[in-house]
């Protein structure tokens, strides 16, 4: 992963020159192994930066959701008409906060053992899969 680095302008430090954190190309490559070598501090300052890139520049992969839009695609009653277990299944399911709905994968396989073709529920998230 690169992203810019904040601590110098396209490569050049504040003295005029090459930045000693991205080595004077103006990007940071977390896979580059000159990054492990950059001191504790700088990489302390660097951490909150890669996270706020991570998390404002993610994208969901195809068939993947959020465990809240499948949470509003399940039918109440249906959910009601669960077994104890059933419940359980479903639950931990959500829990996990994003939801791979591709074919053969657990999420999806779970979902279509739980609730059947006809139900409410495998109706709508069919149509999150469109």
């Amino acid at each position: 992963m690169e992203f810019t680095c904040p601590t110098c302008t396209n490569g050049t430090a504040s003295d005029g020159n090459p930045c000693a954190i991205c080595g004077g190309d103006g990007l940071i490559d977390l896979t580059d192994p000159a990054f492990k070598s950059i001191d504790f501090g700088t990489r302390k300052v660097l951490s909150g930066i890669v996270w706020d890139v991570l998390l404002t520049n993610t994208t969901m992969p195809t068939n993947v959701f959020h465990a809240y839009e499948i949470l509003e695609a399940t039918d109440e009653a249906e959910y009601d008409a669960l077994s104890d277990a059933n419940k359980l299944v479903y639950n931990a399911l959500i829990s996990c906060g994003r939801v791979d709905m591709n074919d053969g994968k657990k999420g999806k396989t779970w979902l279509w053992t739980l609730f059947d073709s006809e139900s409410t529920t495998r109706t709508a998230l069919t149509a999150l899969l469109t």
